[in-house]
Formats: structure tokens, C-alpha cells, sequence
């Protein structure tokens, strides 16, 4: 067995107990990065661990995708798993709709792992303790994807969480069926409004969507999607993370085709 999936089999017993302990929706603190979709991108791992510490930023959320797609999906597991086996408080990992055998055997993971079986149960185990969604103080919502209607947050659980992993925003009114698939649906503003209001929230943070610029603004910046995969399949897209603070947020765009990722601060935000 190649040595990185040696040291990631060593890691997914006590990415297990972690992240079993772990509550469907995370209350976590300030200053906070925000990372969407990685998508085996080890490059951009590198940048944005580079960059957490440099910030001296203590909680990091990851809002799943981890794998498929790239060519680095097991280094970027073992990286974050590592982080959270060290730093388990405060690096928090969603998960994503990647995070499922069925994508991972259609979309590079399952092939990375050598079509290992076990591996893949294994690790599908993991991926099925990790939270749904993050709450940070100052009413941020942070999930992977969507919402499936105006709903509690009481009501996320870890095993009935599908559509939390897969709908998007359209600026239509109400919920529509996606062009994804089956189940999965569309939501517009008016269901993301009520939602907010209903629990008490300011806006939402979200990933799940490859963007041109890293990241976009819906509904008159109440809803943030960050894409966190320069170069995503071959595009000449950038990628994107936010760092909020107590007086707001900064968002951050990053790529290029050098060695390492260019970097710019594009946006600041004070609320």
C-alpha cells in the first residue's frame, strides 16, 4: 500500500471518535476563515493553511468537497485529517455531497484509493460523522450547499441532511426542482428570508457552485458562495475563501499558474 494511504488508514480511527462527538450544527467563534470546495487540490490546501496561520486566525471551516475531481484527493484527507487530529476544537470539516461513496466512485476517489473496498467503507464512515452546518457568532449560517425550505436548526440531523448537501440558490421566488437530479431543488429569496428569520440569522455562507471569481453574492449579499478550487477541471477560474472577524468580513481570491497561487484581498465588509 503506497505510504499516503497508509497514513490515512492510521488516521480514520481517531477522525471517527472526533467527529462522532460532534453535533450536527457546530456553534463555533471569531475570527474564523471560511473555505469552500477543494476537490483534491493540494495547492490550494497549502495556500489556505499558510494563510490561517499566518492570520494567527484560531477556528478554520472547511465546507466540504474534499475529494474528487483533483489529482490529490488522499493528501488533502490526510492533510486535514492531521489538522483536526491536532487542532480538533477548532478545525471544523463539513461535509459535502462529495463526501459519499457514490460520487467518489464516479468523479476520481475511489480510483485514487485503488479501488480499495475497504478503504472506501472505511472512510464513507468518516464522512458520515462529519457535521452539517456551522453557525458563527453575528448569525452566519455556513453549509455546504442549501437549505431544503424554511426549517428549524434543531431539526439537522447528520442522517436525514441530503438536500443540506445539495441545493442551490436561483433568483426565482420559492423552491424549484435542480437540474442536479432527483430531490435536490432550488431555492430562492424569499425561502432563504423566512429560513434566516425563523432561527435568527444574519445571512448565509455556502460553497457547492464552481464560480468564474472565486466567489458571488446572492441576494443582496444575505447568502455568500465561496469556490475554493483555482483551476477547477481545467478552467482559468480563481479560488476564494473568507476570513470573518467581529466587525465583519474579508474575502480573499487566489490562482495563477505559477508554483504557488497569487493572492489578493478583494472585498471588505463591516457589519
Amino acid at each position: 500500500m503506497p505510504a499516503c494511504l497508509t497514513k490515512l488508514s492510521e488516521l480514520l480511527p481517531a477522525m471517527e471518535k472526533v467527529l462522532a462527538l460532534e453535533a450536527p450544527v457546530m456553534n463555533l467563534r471569531l475570527p474564523c476563515m471560511v473555505v469552500g470546495d477543494l476537490h483534491g487540490n493540494m495547492k490550494a490546501l497549502d495556500l489556505i493553511i499558510h494563510m490561517w496561520r499566518s492570520f494567527s486566525c484560531p477556528q478554520l471551516l472547511f465546507l466540504g468537497d474534499y475529494v474528487d475531481r483533483g489529482n490529490a484527493s488522499v493528501d488533502v484527507l490526510v492533510s486535514l485529517f492531521e489538522m483536526k487530529r491536532q487542532d480538533w476544537k477548532n478545525v471544523i470539516l463539513l461535509r459535502g455531497n462529495h463526501e459519499s461513496p457514490e460520487m467518489n466512485r464516479k468523479y476520481g476517489f475511489f480510483d485514487e484509493i485503488g479501488r480499495n473496498e475497504e478503504m472506501l467503507a472505511d472512510v464513507t464512515s468518516v464522512f458520515k460523522k462529519m457535521p452539517v452546518a456551522a453557525i458563527l457568532p453575528g448569525g452566519f449560517f455556513c453549509v455546504h450547499a442549501g437549505i431544503p425550505g424554511v426549517c428549524s436548526i434543531d431539526d439537522i440531523n447528520k442522517e436525514n441532511s441530503f438536500e443540506f448537501f445539495w441545493n442551490d440558490p436561483w433568483e426565482q421566488e420559492g423552491l424549484g426542482p435542480s437540474p442536479r437530479g432527483i430531490g435536490i431543488h432550488l431555492f430562492g429569496r424569499d425561502v432563504l428570508e423566512a429560513f434566516l428569520e425563523k432561527n435568527q440569522l444574519r445571512m448565509m455562507i455556502r460553497a457547492h457552485s464552481a464560480l468564474m471569481s472565486g466567489y458571488q453574492w446572492f441576494f443582496d449579499k444575505q447568502l455568500l458562495s465561496l469556490f475554493s478550487t483555482p483551476a477547477y477541471c481545467g478552467a482559468d477560474n480563481r479560488g476564494a475563501f473568507a476570513l470573518l472577524h467581529i466587525s465583519g468580513m474579508c474575502i480573499y481570491v487566489f490562482g495563477g499558474s505559477g508554483e504557488k497561487y497569487g493572492l489578493m484581498k478583494i472585498e471588505s465588509i463591516y457589519m
